[in-house]
């Protein structure tokens, strides 16, 4: 070999080292981004709801939006131990990715179709194993902390808010009623509390009620404070026992700041009531974020004052970077897989024609449930509708309701006439919410049930129904009313009722207000052409993969004149008799939405049905 010759072979040769490392950088590159695309894929659907979740529900889902960030930065704070960690492929970790991405369909199109919460925690594991396959336990051991922090970006279902949450509401209300009255002592006014309501009364003597919704709501931000508890805790915090003492104290940290937050609000009515509603009142509670991160550092502060943490050593020398080295039969099963399972899944809800996103549909005309008739054959109505505050419209989660008080015209010989409550609201495209229902709004509302709800068969006047011969199957009968052709404003109109009327059943409870006085109270639901009485048969109805569009319809009764539970239901099935077919002309016949005549296309478009 001559001189010349030397420097070009040598130069050969190096290019011919580098050019592994470097072609396998640029694999590994090209890879984990096409498993992001992949993993984009399969769960764009979960993202783009949980982002909307956050995005209209800020001040309690709003903190979702920084956990990947916080995520990031814990991966980071452990990058010397993954360093020094050797990764490699793992197969058992793709039991994991395909557990994943089967429990991520079962709560998609599965038994329990639509459920969110548990979709999130589906993601969660499938991203996790996709780490653990890759990387190995060796690794992935430095990355179990970051990935179960994950979970505080999944939006929790309502129904499992308000178990954890409903005994700490009952808590705040109490604990701002007794701040807010050691304060009045100074400043001179008053409050009272009637269950979950404040009433800050001045010194000349007017009250304002403090209507920030809190009745249905749930203690606003538990979350969001169990999320700042667990990143300070895992950020400035190595032993378990300092991180679990973090976590233990973010329920009375929220259930603290909470009772501030109402406290705050009673204050800043007294000197304008626009404060404790809309922006004013969601920047409020937002704010208290500060000093709720400000007690958990001084928490932390104190554990690391009184048992200082042995700091480990700073490695002299940098560490090297990981020398990740992804092969290809590994990466390619892995691609396979989750691009597979993001066509398969696209293919079968179009092939099988699943509809995941229900579009909302409306009675023709969008006919509220306002114009049903003030009087009847055998009731009047007593006062006018009531109105609630914008907050608590809110916390309805629908414009499309009414609440009116109905007279008994014509009471038994010797018997004082009954008055009832009618309570009807309308609601489309929301499957995930939970109905509001008095279990739950009435004890808000400072009310005590007695016993338990029991399912009380109505007993409806059927005289005026006849069956419906072209929509009745052997195994469905579909039964008409006609409306008032005297109170009714579609007078005489032949209506479709919705299948299984017949044996509907209204829920009944029994609520004791603060006077000792008894109240009954009793509802259930019409929802896609059929009746429910509980909210987790209005989901299985509402929520059928087949059909485009989704509606239900709470009606409920409540009275305080009634002797008993079934003089209630008795009072209810009578006054329901008389307003049904009305109720069923302020929501679409399900029979024709099935046939595919309602909604038309022009109809669909008015409804706002694309959106």
């Amino acid at each position: 070999m001559s001189r010349a010759a030397a420097p070009d072979s040598l130069l050969s040769k190096e290019s011919n080292d580098r050019a592994p490392g470097a072609w396998n950088q640029t694999h590994n590159l090209v890879f984990i981004g096409l498993t992001a695309l992949a993993l984009l894929g399969l769960f764009f659907r979960w993202f783009m709801k949980q982002s909307q979740f956050s995005m209209h529900q800020v001040e309690d889902w709003g903190h979702a939006f920084f956990v990947p960030l916080i995520t990031g930065y814990l991966v980071w704070q452990r990058r010397h131990e993954i360093a020094k960690a050797t990764p490699r492929i793992f197969w058992p970790g793709m039991l994991a990715v395909l557990t994943g991405i089967l429990g991520y369909l079962t709560f998609s199109i599965g038994p329990i179709p639509g459920v969110h919460m548990g979709q999130g925690l589906f993601v969660i594991l499938t991203i996790w194993g996709v780490a653990l396959m890759l990387l190995g336990p060796e690794v992935v051991r430095w990355l179990m902390m970051p990935a179960a922090y994950l979970v505080f970006m999944i939006t929790v279902a309502e129904g499992v808010m308000l178990k954890i949450t409903w005994p700490l509401q009952l808590l705040a209300s109490q604990g701002a009623y007794i701040m807010l009255g050691l304060i009045g002592m100074v400043t001179d006014f008053t409050v009272s509390v009637d269950g979950n309501i404040l009433t800050v009364i001045n010194s000349q003597g007017e009250a304002f009620p403090l209507n920030v919704a809190e009745a249905c709501s749930g203690m606003r931000m538990i979350v969001a404070f169990i999320a700042l508890a667990g990143a300070v805790a895992l950020l400035s915090a190595n032993e378990w026992w300092k991180r679990i003492t973090l976590l233990a104290l973010s329920i009375p940290v929220a259930l603290l700041m909470n009772i501030v937050r109402v406290a705050v609000l009673g204050l800043a009515t007294l000197g304008d009531a626009d404060l404790a509603q809309g922006e004013a009142h969601t920047l409020i509670g937002t704010l208290l974020l500060v000093p709720g991160l400000g007690l958990f550092l001084l928490v932390g502060w104190a554990l690391e004052k009184i048992a200082p943490a042995v700091k480990p050593e700073k490695p002299k020398t940098k560490p090297e970077p990981m020398q990740l080295e992804l092969k290809k039969p590994a990466t390619a099963v892995l691609l396979v897989v989750l691009f597979g399972s993001a066509i398969g899944m696209g293919w079968a809800i179009k092939y099988y024609q699943f509809h995941l996103d229900k579009l909302p549909i409306y009675a023709p005309d969008k006919r509220a449930v306002a114009t049903l008739p003030v009087e009847t054959d055998s009731w009047v109505q007593v006062g006018t509708d009531k109105i609630v505050s914008a907050e608590v419209l809110e916390e309805l989660g629908t414009s499309n309701y009414v609440t009116r008080t109905y007279k008994q015209k014509n009471p038994a010989p010797g018997e004082d006439p009954q008055y009832i409550e009618l309570h009807a609201a309308y609601y489309t495209d929301q499957i995930d919410t939970v109905p509001h229902v008095p279990e739950r709004c009435f004890t808000g509302g400072g009310m005590v049930q007695s016993g338990g709800s029991v399912e009380i068969p109505l007993n409806l006047n059927q005289d005026k129904w006849a069956i419906d011969q072209e929509a009745s199957t052997d195994n469905i009968t579909i039964y008409t009313d006609r409306t008032s052709t005297r109170w009714s404003d579609g007078r005489g109109k032949r209506v479709r009722l919705p299948a299984g009327i017949e044996n509907a059943k209204l829920r009944a409870s029994t609520y004791l207000n603060p006077g000792d006085q008894e109240l009954y109270a009793g509802y259930f639901f019409i929802a896609n052409g059929g009746v429910a009485s509980s909210a987790e048969q209005v989901r299985m109805l509402a929520f059928n993969l087949e059909n485009d569009y989704a509606f239900y319809m709470k009606v409920q009764f409540t009275t305080a004149t009634a002797n008993n539970r079934e003089q209630f239901v008795a009072v209810s099935s009578e006054l329901l008799s008389e307003v049904l077919a009305d109720i069923m002309l302020c929501a679409p016949d399900w029979v024709e939405v099935q046939a595919g005549r309602y909604p038309s296309d022009n109809e669909s478009s008015n409804t706002g049905a694309g959106g």
